[in-house]
């Protein structure tokens, strides 16, 4: 699967993930052993990952880097649409197009 990442802590290899099937999100955790060496993820990279499902929660096993940066902007932008008080400017029903990704991520996904 692949997703966005909306927030990461690279001292604790912890990170939340955008899936792009807009179901909810993923958790990366510091147990795969892949995640204990080198640089870790930054919010707005788009990763693939293999996801399993543990007591309800998702969880991301694997996750590779596709792409640095392609969504910097997407926390921001995401929590300030949470914040809008009056329900009637939010835009319900939206699924969020990841197809401006898709060529460059398929290109770099095996």
């Amino acid at each position: 699967m692949l997703g966005v990442v909306l927030w990461s802590d690279a001292s604790d290899r912890k990170a939340v993930i955008w899936c792009e099937d807009q179901g909810d999100l993923a958790y990366v955790k510091p147990t795969d052993e892949v995640l204990r060496s080198g640089d870790f993820f930054d919010a707005g990279d788009l990763v693939q990952f293999d996801m399993e499902m543990s007591q309800s929660t998702r969880l991301a096993h694997n996750p590779r880097l596709v792409i640095e940066k392609v969504g910097p902007a997407l926390p921001d932008v995401l929590r300030d649409a949470a914040q809008i008080e009056d329900l009637s400017l939010r835009k319900r029903g939206q699924v969020v197009d990841f197809s401006p990704w898709n060529e460059q991520a398929k290109a770099a996904c095996p």
